[in-house]
C-alpha cells in the first residue's frame, strides 16, 4: 500500500484525508472543477474522466468523498444531495474495479434516525427522507459495482481546504466570536469525529484490507448545542445560548434532524482501536489552527486568507 487517490477534496473529510495520508504515502487528489493545492499531494486534471485519473495516478486505494461524506450538520449538505450522486459514486467504483484498485467510500450517519441511539451497521432505524434514501442508493450502487469496497459511515468535522468556502465548524467559531448569543439545535444528536482522527483510523482500515460496511465515529453522543458550547470553551470564546424548549410532540422527520449517533463496535473489534473523545478532538482542532496545519491544508490558495478565530 503505497499510493492513494482521494476523490472529493472540496469536502472536509477528503481534504484532511489527503493531507494526513501524504505524510506516509504518495497521494493524488481529484476534484471535478478545480485543483486543490494540498501540501504533499499531486492534483490531477479536473477535466479527466475517472478511468483516466486512475490510470495516471495508479493508486492502490481510491477513497471517494462525495456529497455523501459531508457532515449532515453542514447547512448546505441537504442541497448537495440529489440523484446525480448515485451515478457518480457508481462510476468511480466501477472504474476502480476495472483497474484492480481497492475502493473506499465515505458516507453519512444521516441515513439513520431515532428513536434508537448508537445505530449499528444493520440498524433498521432508517431516515425516510429523500436525501437519506438517495445516500443509501449511492451506497448500494458502490457495493454492487465493487463487491470488495470499504464503506464507512461517519460525521466528520474539521478545517476546510478552500478559504473561499468555510465549513460549518469555521462558521460556528465565527458566529460565537461575533454574536456571543448563539442558537443551535438541542434535539438532534450525533457522534462527530475530528477529520484527522478519522484519517488515522481509515488508514489502518485500508492497511488491513477491510471490506464491507463499518462505522467510524466519535466516542461521545452530542447535540449541535452542546458541541457549540464545548467548541467555544476550547477556543476561549464566551457566549450565551438561546434556551429552547426540547420536548418533542412527534419524532423529527426532516433530514438529519433526529438521532444519528453511530455504534462503532465492528471497527473497534476489527482494528483493536478506541474511538476518540470529543474533548480530544477539540483540543487537536485548536492545535491545528496554531501549528501550521491549516496552512498546509489550503496551500497557496489560502495565503493571507486563513482567519484566526482565537
Amino acid at each position: 500500500m503505497n499510493k492513494f487517490l482521494v476523490v472529493g477534496v472540496d469536502t472536509v473529510v477528503g481534504a484532511n484525508l489527503a493531507l494526513c495520508l501524504s505524510d506516509k504515502y504518495q497521494v493524488a487528489t481529484w476534484h471535478p472543477t478545480d485543483k486543490f493545492d494540498i501540501a504533499g499531494c499531486d492534483a490531477m486534471d479536473p477535466d479527466a474522466e475517472p478511468a483516466s485519473v486512475i490510470e495516471q495516478s495508479q493508486p492502490d486505494w481510491i477513497i471517494y468523498c462525495g456529497s455523501e461524506s459531508r457532515s449532515a450538520w453542514e447547512a448546505n449538505t441537504v442541497d448537495r444531495i440529489d440523484e446525480s450522486i448515485v451515478a457518480q459514486a457508481a462510476e468511480w467504483a466501477s472504474a476502480a474495479k476495472q483497474s484492480n484498485a481497492r475502493f473506499a467510500m465515505v458516507s453519512s450517519d444521516a441515513v439513520f434516525s431515532g428513536p434508537w441511539m448508537f445505530h449499528d451497521e444493520e440498524s433498521i432505524g432508517e431516515c425516510q427522507t429523500l436525501q437519506a434514501m438517495t445516500i443509501r442508493a449511492s451506497e448500494q450502487a458502490v457495493l454492487e459495482h465493487a463487491q470488495d469496497a470499504l464503506l464507512i459511515r461517519s460525521n466528520v468535522f474539521g478545517w476546510s481546504a478552500d478559504p473561499n468556502e468555510t465549513c460549518w465548524v469555521e462558521n460556528l467559531i465565527q458566529t460565537v466570536r461575533t454574536h456571543r448569543v448563539v442558537e443551535q439545535d438541542a434535539t438532534r444528536h450525533a457522534t462527530p469525529i475530528l477529520a484527522t482522527d478519522f484519517a488515522a483510523i481509515i488508514e489502518r482500515a485500508c492497511a488491513e484490507n477491510l471490506s464491507g460496511v463499518f462505522h467510524i465515529a466519535g466516542a461521545e453522543r452530542v447535540s449541535p448545542l452542546k458541541f457549540a458550547q464545548r467548541l467555544a470553551d476550547q477556543f476561549g470564546l464566551p457566549w450565551l445560548s438561546v434556551r429552547k424548549e426540547t420536548t418533542l410532540m412527534a419524532p423529527p422527520r426532516e433530514f438529519a434532524a433526529g438521532e444519528t449517533s453511530l455504534q462503532t463496535k465492528r471497527i473497534r473489534k476489527a482494528l483493536c482501536v478506541a474511538m476518540p473523545l470529543l474533548s480530544e478532538g477539540l483540543i487537536r482542532l485548536r492545535e491545528q489552527q496554531e501549528n501550521g496545519y491549516c496552512e498546509r491544508l489550503v496551500g497557496s490558495r489560502g495565503k493571507g486568507q486563513i482567519a484566526k478565530a482565537a
